[in-house]
Formats: C-alpha cells, sequence, structure tokens
C-alpha cells in the first residue's frame, strides 16, 4: 500500500509546480526581497552612527571649550 501523499501525486500526473508569477507579482516580490536587507541594514548603520555620535559628545564638548578658551585644540595649530 502507498501513502497517502504518493498517490495525489500520481493521480495529478502533469507538473506539480505552480503558475509562474505575473510581471507585477515578479516585482513586487523583488522589491519586497530588496527592502528587507534595506531597512535592517539602514537601522543598522543609524544604530551605529548614532552610538558613535553619543560615545564621542564628552570629547567633543571639550575640544569646543578649548576652541573658545583660544587655545588650539589638540592635533593641529589654531591660526586667529
Amino acid at each position: 500500500m502507498l501513502p497517502a501523499g504518493v498517490v495525489v501525486f500520481m493521480e495529478q500526473g502533469g507538473s506539480t509546480m505552480g503558475e509562474e508569477p505575473a510581471g507585477l507579482e515578479l516585482l513586487l516580490g523583488l522589491l519586497l526581497m530588496a527592502a528587507v536587507p534595506t531597512v535592517v541594514g539602514g537601522a543598522v548603520i543609524l544604530s551605529l552612527v548614532g552610538l558613535t555620535m553619543w560615545a564621542t559628545a564628552p570629547l567633543r564638548r571639550r575640544r569646543w571649550a578649548k576652541t573658545e578658551d583660544g587655545r588650539a585644540p589638540s592635533g593641529g595649530s589654531y591660526d586667529r
């Protein structure tokens, strides 16, 4: 006795694949597949930029305080 799935497959006789998607369906599918990595990648990049800005904020504040005093910031000359 054959399992039920094999019997159904044999009864169909033809191709078991569905019909190919139309042009619009194919385009929408490709756009969806491209949108997911774009959104995820964009979120990762924005998060890294934000964390970098947050982590370096004290350093930037110290540099601004030095330039307001008229002293040169570290790492270069300051001409007035």
